[in-house]
């Protein structure tokens, strides 16, 4: 009795009433707080289900089941853009007069403005409805589906040999044409990486999985709600970061010409058509295959702003922004803390991060030591290790110690000051 009436302080109620055991006690519970969620409770006879000591009970729920209905998304059609009428627009754009008499800021704003315009008229748009929707299954083969479904429909009512031909005919045509679409989605010439963003793309299609569990948790706190769910993915990531560092050392750069970058257009062109398109935008939505594409005449007004910003010492403020993304590591996957958060900045801001880059390693790549592996061009630790396993074998072949040191400094990536 004191075992129900704490469900009872709780606000549920116990509904089986009667003996559910051999023995004529009622052993089984069965809790509601809505009492007529159940219905048609009924006690069935004995091993009627199955052996055991216990009844079965049997019960009817009541309750209105809600479908979520996935999120409609619209995101450009690459494959039906106008990419000539794009640029020739863009080359005919007077960049020199739109950035007369205006800042940094206001010079890039106008060129995302006047860009933005110029992609809404030259590339359509297409709505997703579905987040687990096939990749490859575009408006070639939606209408394919709707021909084959219209025809099945049609011989189906008629009973006609020309209707059946005509619809065998279709279903055998949306199938080569689906088939066909998938070889070629799951192949990217553009996308040097072994396993590509549309393989992955067609697990999560296949899978119905998503990325984030429906249930995070973190300090004690759960949360099933998308939007709460970041916030405590934001709390764990800010806890993260180190104390701002201060740095008096005067340095002196008046009269040192060694580092007068020229950003050139051309430098900017040659960047922009190498641009790997398949990386994900950043805050500015500009994607990567707007900017491949329209190189040749982007490649001019953004080589003025980069051009400003390093001469003055400025950044764009959008440029500073960047969009976390939490990525699992290891452990429980519902736990916020074993996740590590990855910057999306803007594609721009990278290409003029790599032309400050490739400028300071022209003159300060000798000072380098050359078992220098991470952070630099042709190396990486694959290079590492092949450098260590010949020296371990070197080591081994003359009868000589080697001693080995490894540091894990997996943590210090998130303490970092951003």
């Amino acid at each position: 009795k004191q075992f129900v009436d704490s469900f009872n302080e709780l606000g549920l109620k116990q509904c089986v009433t009667e003996p559910t055991h051999l023995k004529g006690k009622t052993l089984d519970v069965l809790l509601t707080n809505f009492d007529s969620a159940v219905n048609n409770l009924s006690v069935q006879e004995h091993d009627s289900i199955c052996k055991s000591d216990h009844y079965p009970l049997l019960f009817s729920i009541c309750c209105n089941v809600r479908r979520n209905k996935p999120e409609r998304r619209q995101c450009l059609n690459f494959k039906r853009a106008n990419w000539d009428s794009l640029n020739s627009d863009l080359r005919d754009i007077n960049w020199d007069n739109i950035f007369r008499h205006s800042d940094i800021d206001q010079c890039w704003n106008l060129t995302k403005t006047t860009l933005f315009s110029l992609v809404d008229k030259h590339i359509p748009k297409v709505t997703i409805r579905s987040s687990f929707q096939p990749p490859w299954f575009d408006a070639d083969c939606y209408v394919a589906c709707r021909e084959k479904e219209e025809l099945r429909a049609k011989f189906k009512r008629t009973k006609n040999l020309d209707d059946g031909l005509k619809f065998a005919a279709a279903r055998k045509n949306f199938r080569k044409l689906t088939a066909s679409k998938m070889r070629e989605n799951l192949t990217d010439s553009e996308d040097t990486a072994l396993i590509t963003k549309k393989f992955w793309s067609y697990v999560k299609s296949s899978s119905n999985s998503h990325r984030i569990p429906e249930c995070m948790e973190y300090a004690g706190a759960l949360r099933f709600d998308r939007k709460e769910q970041s916030e405590l993915f934001n709390d764990f990531f800010f806890a993260q970061f180190s104390s701002p560092s201060s740095y008096e050392i005067d340095i002196d750069f008046s009269g040192d010409s060694r580092f007068d970058i020229m950003f050139d257009s051309s430098l900017v062109h040659k960047l922009l058509r190498n641009i790997n398109s398949n990386k994900a935008q950043g805050p500015d939505g500009i994607h990567g295959k707007i900017l491949k594409n329209c190189a040749g005449s982007l490649a001019y007004p953004l080589s003025i702003i980069f051009k400003m910003s390093y001469n003055c010492g400025y950044i764009p403020n959008e440029w500073k922004l960047a969009n976390v993304v939490p990525v699992f590591k290891k452990g429980k996957k519902s736990d916020v803390e074993n996740y590590r958060p990855i910057s999306l900045t803007c594609l721009v801001m990278k290409i003029f991060e790599r032309i400050i880059k490739e400028e300071l390693l022209r003159h300060t790549g000798q000072y380098l030591d050359q078992r220098q592996h991470g952070f630099l061009a042709n190396k990486s630790c694959t290079t590492n290790m092949v450098h260590f396993c010949d020296n371990l074998a070197i080591s081994l072949n003359n009868d000589k110690r080697t001693d080995v040191v490894y540091f894990d400094f997996a943590p210090a990536v998130m303490a970092t000051l951003r």
